[in-house]
């Protein structure tokens, strides 16, 4: 199960982003919305200037139906890297 994995990987390394947001959209599909809303404060602690953090807080807002906040945080993402495709595709 991928979603085992991410959390095998997030308690090996809780400051990672790489990836995590491919993990954001699992949470996202099965509505998780309280382990979504943990890794969106996570990911923002550590690190708010990355195209991870702003997609993974996107998702969080997404599914919270706040799709205005969720739709600029997607946004941030895409001026942070251009060539960002989560943030593309979501």
């Amino acid at each position: 199960e991928a979603q085992g994995g991410f959390e095998r990987i997030l308690q090996a390394d809780p400051y990672r982003l790489e990836d995590m947001d491919t993990y954001s959209n699992i949470l996202y599909v099965k509505e998780h919305k309280t382990q979504l809303s943990f890794m969106a404060h996570n990911a923002m602690r550590n690190d708010k200037f990355r195209p991870e953090t702003c997609c993974i807080v996107g998702n969080y807002y997404s599914l919270k139906s706040q799709h205005e906040k969720a739709v600029l945080y997607f946004k941030r993402a895409l001026q942070l890297n251009q060539q960002y495709l989560s943030a593309w595709t979501l």
